[in-house]
This record gives C-alpha cells, structure tokens and sequence, in this order.
C-alpha cells in the first residue's frame, strides 16, 4: 500500500504529509501479528482520514463511493482503484470496521479504549476531532435537553442568573427598543424577525442568529443587550468576540454605531447608565480564552471557566471544531451564549463546519411552546411544526439585507451566487452596464479574462496579459492612499493625527484572490504590484521584502505579547523624532504601532485571500478567479468575495470558471448533526 501512496505523493495528488503519516501508522502496526490485507487497509485509511482533515472534513464518510472518490482526484482513474482494492483482498466498505476491531490504531468505543482513529456511525475520525465534535454536542444536550417545552419561569431555575423576569418584562422591554413608529416591514420581510431574534436570544442559553451582510445582526445583538442588561438592572458581565483581531474591529466599530443609531435613527432614549453597561470593546476568541499556543491549551477551560453572563461571538462561519470545543468548554452552565454569523460564507480555514451544522436544524421551524412565547412577547404569529430537534428553538435567521438598498445590483449578485444561479450571475454584469447613466455609479463590474484571448498567442502570453490588466487596476487604484502618505510625510504631518485618514483611503479598494500560492495567487500578485507601484515611483524599495513607507501588511498569527493578531492590518510609517532621526514602524487602524522586528508571522496585504478578508468590507473589492479550475472555487468563496464589498465589486474571470465556481457547493463532511439528532 505504501508503494501505491508513493506514487501519489510523487504525482502530488496527496502531500508528504499524507504519505508520512500513514508511514507511521504502518511502522507502528509492523511488530503486530495482522494478516497483510488489514495491515494495508490500515495504511489506506491513515492517509485518507488525513487528506480529508487537511480538506476541512471533520470526518470521514464511509458509504459505497469512498473509494471511488478517494483522494479527490482518483474517480477516473481505474487502475489505482484496482491497486488498492487487491491490497485491501477487496474488502467491502461495510466490513472496514469489524476487519480493524482489533487493530491498535483503531477504536470503536472512544469512551473506553482511546486510539488514534474511532470509528462512529459508520464514519472514521481522528480521536481527537471525535472528541471536539462530542464535546460540542455535549455543550448543546446538557443545557438544552431537559429544557425543551420548559416555560421560562421553570428555565430561570436552572440558570440563577436569569431568573429576575417573566414573559411580560420580556414583552414590555421588547417594546421600548422596537418601538410602533420603528415596525414597518421591509421589502421581502414577512415577520420582525429582528425582534423574535431578540426575544428568542433572551428565552434561551443559547441563540444563533444568522443572515448575510446588512440584515442588522449587530443591530440586533445592541437591542439584545440593551433588553438584558435592563432586566438585570445592569449588573451582568458581557463579553464581545470575534475570531480575528480585523472581525473584533469589526465588531466593536458596528457596536459602537448601532448604539448611536438607535438613539439618533429611531429616537429611543437609552439612560446614560445602562448604555455604559453595554461593553463595545470586542476582542478575540483565542484572548478571551488565554490560548497558549505551544502547549495547545487555554488558561480558560473547564477547570477554570471564564467569570462571564452572556457571551456574544461574531463571525461564527470562521470558527472551527477544535476552537469551538475550546469556547464552550470555558463556559459556566449559566453562561448565555449569542453566535452571530452568515451560514452561506465561507467555513473555517481549518476543519469543522460548525455554524452550517447548526444551521441545518433551522429548517425544521420553531416548537409550539416557542411560537405561542413569541406571540406574546412581540405580537408575531408563525407556524408551529409538532416534531424536530430542540435546537431548533435557539436558531433565528434574518433574511432581509438593508446593506445594498442604493446598490441593488450587489445585493443581486449575491443572492444569485447564493442560489448557484450560475448562468444568471454572470448575465447580471451586461445587464447592469446596459443601465448605468452618467448620473449612476457601477456597482458591480465584469474584468472579463476571455476577452484578451487570442488563439495565435502562446498560452503563456495569455497568462501575462490576464496578469498584467490586474496589476495596472491595482497601481491605478491604490495611488490614492500613497500619494496622501507621500503628502504626510514631505509636510512632516504627525502620523498619530492622520492614521485613521490613512487607513480610510486604504480601506477604499482591496484585491482579493481565491488562492495564496500560483500566479494568481496572493504571494505572486503581491510582488507583482509592489514592483509596478515602485517602476511608477508610489514606492520605494531595493527587494520587496524590505519594509518600505506605505507597505501594507496582514498579521498571520496571534501575539498577545504584542496587542496583534490573525487579520490585523498594517501600514509601515516614518516618522523624524526630537532628534532628527527617520524612524519607521508599523501602524495599525487602531493607532497602535509597533517596530518591524517585533511583528509576528504576516504577509503583505495589496492582495490577500478572500479567506483572511472575512470579517472585513471595503468601498471597492476586486475579486479575482484563476485561468484553471481548482477545489477551492467554490460559491461560498465567491459568495464572500463578492460581500466585502460595500460600493462596487470589479470581478476578474473567465466565464467557464466563474460559472463552475457558482455551481459548486462546499460539502464539508461533518457528524455533528446526526451527533445531535442521534443524542436527543
């Protein structure tokens, strides 16, 4: 078997690291008496449950196609197929488990006999991803099981810190901050589903609330506290996280302003002394909980829970199984927790998919106990469905986005991604250009790869023209924030007074990518710009690694050491101080600085991943697809891409990829939801 995932490692089908794990899986298996076929079925299955973990599958599913779909890319390939089916004595799938039951690398029973791999429910995990997804489901049993079809009153009893009000507190509050002249419907918009949000997230220990950009998910977490704390005459303790320190930002940024629009958009008097209980500093989750990154662990944790009421986490898409088992753990029983979040961006970097298992239960509607709560508390009249999974009463999904109401067409685009109406989105550009008076802006914007083909060029050719059209949008766009730095600094301005001036005009335009390496990748593009920014003398560096004045950069890595994190950006600065010295150092949005030597992992940022833009939204995105297909194009990636855009998004493609793209859903393999289902 080693031979055959030899010869794929050598074709780069899977990675060395895929190949050297099943080596040690295989040296420690050799001093066991196991017959040759189990022994090579060991080997296959180590690879390919470490293929799929690297793919982002929190499991690995074992039905009839497993090993026809093997590795991604062996479907056609038949011989390969045959190979590992003679090395495995053509062993049928449902037979792997009981062939393995004595196998030391093998359990079945992860509660009693702990190995590296577990078989459950006709699924094969690593323990510990078993563990975490457990872990998580064991969070939502424990506070939820025994509650379903509970009243309020009999919930209060088993969380002290939520016993001070009844059904009609509820009711009464809940009309002070969605007031009568504040209860239109929006186009599209069939109940308050802002409101029965809020009055679900008060009701129960646990409330996710999802809905894409501009659906008032941070608005409606503000309200959500504003109610809470008022119950609570303003004594509990609230915290706000995010996954990255740019989605804290974020969040502490739209807090902030949702705070200020209540009281100035829809006139509701906030006293002065419960608004200071509402917290608007949002940090991240791996500060929050104290992780300690070389020995894996947190300082928070089930031992030592963190000392909090309510707990509110944006941008939930982006965490994945493992940090979730680490947050949940860390939480006292009477710890409300809000996950806020849009189940149709992109998942975790890393394995797990939670917030698209939880969402799953959504479609199942709300109890009878729940629909009659809801009517009372905000006067709105659903349907009951008589069976589902409790959890289904902690879930709300806003479906209305205010976000594109004077930019319709970006609104548009992004619902037909959503849909994977594939050939539809792609017909949107042309028929938005074919409006667009000298009085209307372009909001969405087609950098169409297919017109610059020419058959008589070499492909390579067509490949530098593609390249070269990107770059020069790029240099044309980002002239504005360095000719503005230009200006700072020949006037000798202080930086402290302009950085957040800088980083308006930064903020303006970001080029996103779907991949980080290749030609159009984020590393590749990133040198490509900075020389082309440097030829027109915006910039000014010998190599393009060196720090230079009006370098951007994205923090890789969590440095608490520091006060920086995963997503945080950076522009590098000089500055002349008392003595006449030019120093340089790198600023942050926040107004932080900090010297270059003590920065940790980052890269430069004129282009990045969409995956490290989440979180984030700019005034003009540009999206760029690569010439080839490739597994990550995906409509979640697009969907996310096209969503940071605030103003106008300018896509580079050709059509035959963006379309693929559209069509392709992520279909990550997860057991949490059949974990919960099965549980309850």
């Amino acid at each position: 078997m080693l031979s055959i995932l030899k010869l794929l490692k050598n074709e780069r089908i899977i990675t060395e690291a895929d190949y050297y794990f099943a080596k040690f899986i295989d040296e420690k298996q050799q001093s066991e008496n196991y017959s040759a076929e189990i022994k090579n079925l060991a080997v296959f299955l180590a690879a390919l449950c470490h293929f799929n973990y690297q793919q982002g599958h929190t499991c690995l599913k074992l039905n009839n196609s497993v090993l026809y779909s093997a590795f991604g890319l062996l479907k056609n390939n038949n011989k390969i197929i045959t190979d590992i089916q003679e090395k495995i004595n053509y062993l049928a799938v449902t037979e792997w488990e009981t062939a393995l039951s004595q196998h030391i690398a093998f359990s079945s029973t992860p509660l009693t006999k702990i190995a590296p791999f577990v078989f459950q429910f006709n699924t094969l995990y690593f323990y510990r991803t078993w563990q975490d997804e457990y872990r998580v489901a064991s969070y939502f049993i424990q506070n939820f099981s025994e509650n379903n079809n509970e009243s309020i009153e009999k919930l209060s009893k088993k969380l002290p810190h939520f016993n001070q009000y009844n059904e009609k507190d509820i009711a009464e509050k809940l009309a002070i901050y969605f007031p009568q002249s504040y209860s239109s419907l929006a186009e599209g918009e069939t109940h308050h589903w802002q409101k029965i949000a809020v009055a679900v997230a008060v009701r129960q220990p646990f409330c996710l609330i999802t809905g894409g950009p501009g659906t008032g998910k941070t608005t409606t977490v503000a309200k959500l506290l504003l109610v809470l704390q008022s119950l609570h005459q303003n004594q509990l303790q609230i915290k706000l996280v995010a996954p990255t320190g740019k989605a804290s930002a974020r969040l502490t940024e739209s807090i902030e302003n949702s705070l200020v629009d209540l009281q100035k958009r829809e006139n509701i008097v906030i006293d002065p002394e419960l608004k200071t209980s509402i917290p608007t500093k949002a940090e991240t989750i791996h500060r929050l909980l104290g992780v300690r990154y070389f020995e894996d662990s947190t300082k928070y944790n089930a031992q030592n829970p963190l000392q909090i009421d309510v707990l509110v986490v944006d941008e939930a898409s982006m965490i994945d199984l493992s940090l979730m088992a680490k947050l949940l753990q860390a939480l006292k029983p009477n710890t409300k927790l809000i996950l806020l979040g849009d189940k149709d961006q992109l998942s975790s970097v890393e394995a797990g998919a939670v917030l698209a298992e939880m969402g799953y239960f959504s479609l199942q509607g709300y109890s009878n106990d729940l629909v009659n709560y809801i009517q009372y508390t905000t006067g709105e009249i659903l349907m009951a469905t008589a069976e589902g999974n409790p959890i289904r009463d902690c879930l709300c999904n806003l479906v209305v986005s205010r976000r594109f109401g004077n930019k319709p067409y970006i609104g548009k685009l992004a619902n037909a991604i959503n849909q994977c109406q594939a050939k539809e989105s792609w017909h949107l550009f042309s028929e938005h250009l074919s409006q667009v008076t000298s009085d209307k802006a372009l909001e969405i914007e087609l950098k169409n790869f297919d017109n610059l083909y020419d058959k008589r060029s070499q492909e390579k050719q067509y490949h530098k023209k593609c390249l070269e059209w990107i770059v020069k949008s790029a240099v044309e766009n980002y002239q504005e924030y360095l000719r503005l730095i230009q200006h700072i600094q020949e006037n000798k301005l202080p930086i402290q007074d302009n950085i957040q001036q800088i980083f308006k005009a930064f903020n303006k335009v970001r080029f996103l990518t779907a991949l980080r390496v290749g030609e159009f990748g984020s590393e590749n593009l990133n040198q490509l710009i900075a020389e082309r920014l440097r030829q027109k003398g915006l910039v000014t560096f010998n190599q393009t690694r060196d720090w230079y004045v009006g370098k951007p950069i994205i923090i890789n890595q969590n440095d608490s050491s520091v006060g920086l994190y995963n997503g945080d950006i950076g522009l590098y600065l000089t500055e002349v101080d008392i003595s006449g010295k030019v120093k340089g150092r790198f600023w942050f949005e926040n107004g932080k600085s900090e010297l270059a030597s003590r920065l940790p992992s980052n890269d430069p940022a004129f282009a990045m991943t969409v995956h490290k833009s989440q979180g984030s939204e700019f005034a003009h995105t540009f999206l760029i697809l690569p010439l080839e297909p490739n597994p990550v194009l995906t409509k979640e990636l697009v969907y996310t891409g096209v969503t940071r855009a605030k103003e106008k998004i300018t896509i580079f493609s050709k059509q035959s990829i963006w379309e693929s793209a559209v069509r392709k859903q992520t279909e990550r393999q997860s057991g949490l939801g059949a974990l919960l289902d099965r549980l309850y």
